[in-house]
Order: C-alpha cells, then sequence, then structure tokens
C-alpha cells in the first residue's frame, strides 16, 4: 500500500472518528470528547456541577414537523445557551452533548468559586441556578413554538464530588443519572401542579370555546365552524394542545372532552347556530359511556341543535389504532343523525383501505398538503385523485391550513368545495361569527 493510499486510509478513519467526538449540527462535542479535562476541574477543585437540559418533552416538534425541524430548535436552544454565556447570564463552564444527535445538552460548572462552602451551600446555589435555567427555557420556547407544556421542566442538575476510591468516568455518569432523575422528580412536581389547576377548571367548568368558520369555496360563504376549546387566560392551558397533553398524562382528559363538549354545544345554542358544528372525538371519548350511551344527542337536543348538523371528527391516525371501537361508536352516533369526518389526511398515516369502511361524510386533509399547492404539481395531482376518490364515496373535501389568497384561489380552481383556515378565518367566539359584517 502506498504512503497516499495510507494518509487517504487514515483520514477516513479520523472522519469516522471525529462524527463520534464532535455534533456538527448542535456545534458541541460530546461527553467522550471533554470527559478528560472534566477530570481535571474535579480533581483541582474537589468536584463539578452539572445541568442537564432534556428537550424530549417538545417531541411533538418531530412528531408534527419532522426531524429537521426538531434539529433547528434544538442547535437554536444550544446557541441560545451559548449567548447566554457570552453576556455572563450564565457562568463560564463546557456544554457538551451525552453523543452525537442527542436531543440532551449538559452543562458542567466548575465550583472553585465555591470552594470554601459547605455541600449544601454548594447544592442551594446549584438549585437556584436550575431554577432560573428553567424560567429561561420556558420563555425560549413560548417564543419558538406556538403550543408547549408549560408544566413541565426541562431543566436537573446534580453536584459531582470527588472521590478517589471511585472511578472517575463512574462518577460522571452517576452525576448525569442523579440530574436526570431530578428532572424527571420536578416533572412529576410540575404535573401535580398544573393537574390542581385543570381540576379547578374543571370544577368551574371555565373552558373557552371558540369556534373555526369553514367556507364554502365555490359560493365563498360559511358552511360550518369546527369547535376548538382552550383553558382561561392565564392558567398556562391557552393553547388546546397543552390542554389536553396533561389531561391524558392525568387521566383527567375523559372529564375534559365531555366539558368541552357541553360548552360548545351550549354557546352554538345561545345563537342558534343555523350551520353545521364540527366536534372532535378522541379514543377516550369513544370509550366514555357518556358519550355513547345516548348522552351526546341528548345533549344536543337540550341546545336545541339538530343531530344532523352536528359532524364527529376523527384523525385517520387513531381509527387505525383504535378500529373496534371506533366502527362501534360510529355505527351508534349515525343511527342517532350525526356526520362523520375524517381529520388529517395527508399528514403520514394514509390508509385508503379505512377511509372506504368509514365512508366518511367529510374528508379534511392536512395543513401540510395544503402549504404552497398553487407552486407544487404533484400536490395538485394528489389533490385531483383524492377528489375523485372522494366523489366515489359521496363525500365532501375540505382543505385545512389556508393561509393565503394564492393558496385560496389554487384550491377553488381545482374543485376543493370546502376550505378552513387562517385566510378565511382565525378561531373566535361564535357570536363573531353570526353577527352581520359592518
Amino acid at each position: 500500500m502506498s504512503d497516499l493510499d495510507n494518509s487517504a486510509t487514515l483520514r477516513v478513519e479520523w472522519l469516522q472518528y471525529r462524527s463520534m467526538l464532535f455534533d456538527r449540527d448542535a456545534g458541541l462535542p460530546t461527553l467522550a470528547f471533554v470527559i478528560d479535562s472534566l477530570r481535571r476541574d474535579i480533581e483541582d477543585d474537589g468536584g463539578i456541577a452539572v445541568l442537564t437540559f432534556m428537550m424530549n418533552a417538545e417531541r411533538q416538534v418531530e412528531d408534527l414537523w419532522g426531524w429537521q425541524e426538531y434539529d433547528r430548535l434544538i442547535t437554536s436552544f444550544v446557541r441560545f445557551l451559548q449567548g447566554m454565556m457570552a453576556e455572563s447570564r450564565l457562568p463560564q463552564g463546557v456544554l457538551c452533548v451525552p453523543s452525537v444527535r442527542s436531543d440532551e445538552i449538559l452543562f458542567f460548572v466548575p465550583v472553585k468559586e465555591h470552594a470554601g462552602v459547605t455541600e449544601t451551600a454548594r447544592l442551594r446555589w446549584l438549585k437556584t441556578l436550575a431554577n432560573s435555567l428553567d424560567s429561561a427555557v420556558t420563555q425560549f420556547l413560548a417564543e419558538r413554538l406556538a403550543s408547549f407544556d408549560r408544566y413541565c421542566s426541562h431543566v436537573g442538575y446534580a453536584l459531582i464530588s470527588y472521590d478517589d476510591k471511585v472511578r472517575f468516568e463512574r462518577l460522571i455518569y452517576r452525576g448525569l443519572q442523579e440530574a436526570r432523575s431530578e428532572v424527571f422528580r420536578r416533572n412529576a412536581s410540575a404535573e401535580e401542579h398544573g393537574a390542581m389547576v385543570l381540576r379547578d377548571i374543571l370544577e368551574k367548568r371555565d373552558i373557552v370555546s371558540v369556534f373555526q368558520p369553514i367556507f364554502d369555496l365555490v359560493e365563498n360563504r360559511m358552511a360550518a365552524a369546527e369547535a376548538l376549546s382552550r383553558g382561561p387566560a392565564g392558567s398556562g392551558f391557552e393553547n388546546a394542545e397543552s390542554l389536553f397533553s396533561l389531561a391524558e398524562k392525568t387521566e383527567l382528559v375523559i372529564p375534559l372532552e365531555r366539558l368541552c363538549r357541553e360548552r360548545s354545544l351550549e354557546e352554538a345554542g345561545k345563537v342558534l347556530w343555523p350551520h353545521m358544528i364540527f366536534l372532535n372525538m378522541s379514543p377516550a371519548a369513544a370509550a366514555d359511556s357518556d358519550f355513547v350511551d345516548g348522552a351526546l344527542v341528548r345533549s344536543v337536543a337540550r341546545c336545541h341543535l339538530d343531530p344532523n348538523r352536528i359532524v364527529i371528527e376523527i384523525t385517520e391516525r387513531t381509527y387505525a389504532q383504535h378500529q373496534d371501537l371506533f366502527s362501534n361508536v360510529i355505527r351508534g352516533l349515525r343511527q342517532e343523525g350525526f356526520r362523520v369526518a375524517v381529520d388529517d389526511l395527508g399528514s403520514g398515516y394514509s390508509n385508503l383501505a379505512a377511509l372506504a369502511e368509514i365512508k366518511p361524510e367529510f374528508l379534511k386533509f392536512d395543513h401540510h398538503f395544503t402549504r404552497e399547492i398553487q407552486r407544487n404539481r404533484i400536490k395538485q395531482d394528489l389533490l385531483g385523485a383524492i377528489l375523485a376518490f372522494a366523489m366515489k364515496m359521496d363525500t365532501q373535501v375540505i382543505a385545512e391550513g389556508i393561509e393565503n389568497s394564492e393558496e385560496f384561489e389554487a384550491l377553488r380552481r381545482l374543485g376543493v368545495p370546502l376550505g378552513q383556515g387562517y385566510f378565511l378565518g382565525r378561531p373566535s367566539s361564535i357570536s363573531t361569527l353570526v353577527r352581520p359584517a359592518a
């Protein structure tokens, strides 16, 4: 083998090792790369503090928008922490990741400035720092995500003390385990507080019902509205995803969905709403005896509404996961006069066989599909196929997520009968939707 071949082989091996020791996307070294420098700090100062930032609570970003967006969020967070350090709002320390592509950020802080104090005093300082950083993380996420869990902690901490009887690497790993356990403990405490707030909301029936209009794109008039629910202002549950996420974690989703349905129907009844109302149904609601045992039709009648104008909306994904449950519930609802819509077509779970089995009166395709459809010929061809399929099932198609006039005109030109999105109207109180235009 020539020297040139040897050099090329060595370079390939070096790049392979480098890829395991440095996360290029986050711009941070791995723990394995910095561990020797941490050893010196611990031996010189008698210990080191470690904080862990666990972003996995925000994995809905990856689920909804893809791993690229989640990577961008993590990278942006790293820059945020580096900026805080540069501005002296964060102590000087070592930022790294446990391994390449991790969504956990580690921060090792020397404790030499606290060398003359007791371990209790050090822990008090570290807890104060962690609380401050948890607030900073909350603000960071609030500015970047439309929805995130306010009753959640992302920061854990531990104090690693030097012990010459214990192998150094194991000191580090035990410290990390303790810091991660602290995140879970703080999360449990935050969720418990959130559950108390949510129970109070349920007791006071303090749910805000809003409605987003659905338009007839051909005649450019309102045809229906989707009922949505929010927590009261200042509760931390102003976003529906946060509200229902915590309800699921704390096993309060059934009473919450009952209240949301009741409040939506009550609001529609107050204004004698003349159009269709779309109500969302989750697997929990489908399993709720209060929902399936004639309770819904009685609630509709009590609010002076017509079951034929109530559309029960399920997602294609949840139907596929709970097919037997939903099949029975849908059959019963149709016997009572309700109609059915399938939501989120095109979100990655499309199952035409399931759609043929449900035979929904309405089919809503996902906002990812709508986005910039006027510039995407493949999306337009796919939409043509969806419209043809829907016509054979006698199903009306609804385009979600219409955000500008170009998308609106393209969808209308392509023959989509119904549409929904911020361009047509944002969620608002139902009284504003029935109020005559000025």
